[in-house]
Formats: structure tokens, sequence, C-alpha cells
């Protein structure tokens, strides 16, 4: 993989476990046949390359929006990545498009990009049901993972994917769902990079070990990095970062210590291994970083009443690590 060729991106890392007591060597050159979907060599797609489509499906009764972006270099005969891109509490698919950045990496590296959105409550607020958060779609038991499936049959179907390499990251209460997602969908989404948001679940038995990069703010005042009671409206306690990641290197088999760290930007980033098969957990911690998408557009606003985002990083890019933790896993 090379994002030289995108300057406005800094250039994020790779890390090979090696070692006579290490139970994976990960070589993300090698060449790993892609499982072509169902719509590769079909007919053409409705959607548009080089912007974001939006589309809908009804699933459990409600129409659920989605965008759906092809990058440039989309080939109907070319099985591509996809990379589900989940908003945050009071966000859209739109909104995660325009704020992290993500479409200007994958019209770079090729891959596709899924910006659904979570349900509206009465007050307009979209969240997604992560388990334990957040606020109407926890309330309504709004079933996300089955709408997550679900569209993932229908990129199976009207394009040309990569079913070995289906990833998910998101924004806070989407960092959440990318945590279930995980869990309840292992089987068909290969890795998550959750961005300020930690595991929620009420349980997790994921089919198999799933690699997972957790980037968090160190002075993130809404998911608090050791946990509790956030400063947000959604009236959650949180699992703490360190919890969380200990639950994830439990479940992918993984060391307690970490075998390797690198300075990314002011991110302190750390691989724990060796994991069995197929797993992998790794860390970023902005330092002073708040509850914000590093590397990524602004925000409009500076807060939602006295919860502060606080510190956004410009020198790393959630967007750029995401991909680039996706693209060195072996596929599934």
């Amino acid at each position: 993989m090379n994002l030289s060729r995108s300057s406005a991106f800094p250039r994020a890392f790779h890390c090979v476990i090696e070692g006579a007591d290490a139970k994976v060597k990960f070589d993300p050159g090698a060449a790993v046949p892609a499982l072509a979907s169902e719509g590769c060599g079909g007919a053409a797609s409705s959607y548009t390359t080089g912007v974001s489509n939006l589309d809908s499906l009804v699933h459990d009764g409600l129409t659920r929006n989605f965008r759906v972006y092809l990058p440039p270099t989309y080939d109907d005969s070319v099985p591509a990545s996809v990379v589900f891109l989940l908003h945050g509490g009071y966000g859209s698919g739109a909104q995660i498009e325009a704020s992290s950045r993500m479409l200007e990496v994958a019209a770079t590296e090729g891959f596709v990009v899924v910006s659904p959105d979570g349900v509206a409550g009465p007050g307009g607020v979209r969240t997604w049901n992560g388990g334990r958060c957040c606020a109407y779609a926890v309330d309504q038991d709004i079933d996300d993972v089955g709408f997550v499936s679900d569209m993932i049959d229908r990129l199976d179907s009207s394009l040309c994917v990569d079913r070995r390499r289906i990833y998910s990251t998101g924004m806070s209460n989407g960092a959440i769902l990318s945590h279930r997602l995980a869990c309840d969908l292992a089987d068909r989404v290969r890795a998550i990079a959750p961005v300020s948001g930690t595991d929620m679940t009420w349980a997790c038995d994921s089919a198999r070990p799933v690699p997972v990069l957790s980037i968090h703010g160190s002075a993130d005042e809404n998911v608090p990095f050791d946990g509790g009671l956030g400063c947000g409206p959604s009236g959650a306690s949180y699992r703490s970062v360190p919890a969380t990641l200990a639950a994830w290197r439990q479940r992918d088999d993984c060391g307690e210590t970490a075998t390797s760290s690198t300075t990314v930007g002011d991110a302190a980033c750390s691989v724990f291994g060796a994991c069995a098969a197929g797993g992998r957990v790794e860390s970023c911690v902005i330092d002073n970083g708040g509850h914000q998408w590093p590397g990524g557009e602004p925000p409009a606003i500076a807060g939602v009443g006295a919860c502060l985002f606080g510190y956004q990083s410009q020198s790393f890019s959630a967007s750029v690590q995401a991909w680039e933790f996706f693209a060195g896993q072996p596929p599934r």
C-alpha cells in the first residue's frame, strides 16, 4: 500500500510481530485472493463513482438510509474492499463523510465507503444500538446489527466487493456499534477501528478473532479514557479504554503487554501480542486529545452544552491510520 500519493495525510505505520513466541507473523504485502461478491462482472452499478450516493432499504419495518461512495477507480470486475463509516450521536452519514475526510483516503486507495444513518428519536437525534449505549436506539431495541448485515447483502448483490475485506470504523456511538459488529457479525466484518468509543456490549461471543485498532484521546470527557459517566447527554457509564483493550486481548488470545510502540504525530501507538491466528489488538492514544476525529474537519460547535469536545489532533489522521490497519490484516 502506498499513501505517499496523498501528501495531505501523515504517513501511518505497519508493525510485524516476529519471534519464537509469536503465534502470528503478519505479511501485509502477501497476495491473498479476493472472495468476489455476486455483483462482480454483472450489470454496471447504479451508483456514480467519485461521489456519495444516497440509497435506502427496509429493515425491521423501518426505511433506513445509507450513503455509498465508490472511488473513481472502481471497476465492476475487480473486488473492492469496503469500509463502514458510522457517525456519532447527533450526526449522520453525510456529516461523518465530511468531517472524517475518509472519502479522500478512499479516493486515493480505491476502497468503497458506506455511511449509514442511525434511527432518529423524537428530538431528531440519530443514535445506534451498541448494547448499553445509546439513547433512543437502545430504548427502542433498534436492530442496527441486522441493518448492517442487510447493507452487506445489498452490496454483495449490487457491487463488486471482496467479502473477505469488509471493515468498520466510527466516531463515538458509531465506534461503540463497531465494537458490537465485531462481536455479532464477526463472520462478515473482518476488522474494526473505533474512534472515541469503547466496548459497550452486554456480552460478546465473537465467532473468531477480530483485529481491533482503538483510537482515543487521553482527555476525552464525553467517553472518558478511564471510563465512567461522560459529560454528554447519553447518561451512559462507559467502559474504559484499558478495560476495552483487555477484553479484546482476551478474545483474540493476545499477550497482556505491548510488543512494539510507535509515535505517530501526537499519538502513542502500541501493538499487543502475540495473538491467535487472525487476531490483532492495537491502540493509538492522542496526547491530551478530546472527543474528536483526529485529522478530520473541525466540528462546527465546540461541544454540547457544558460538555466540550476538546483538542483535535491534526498531526494524526484517524482515517489514514484506520485504513492502513485494515489493509495490513490478513483476510478472514
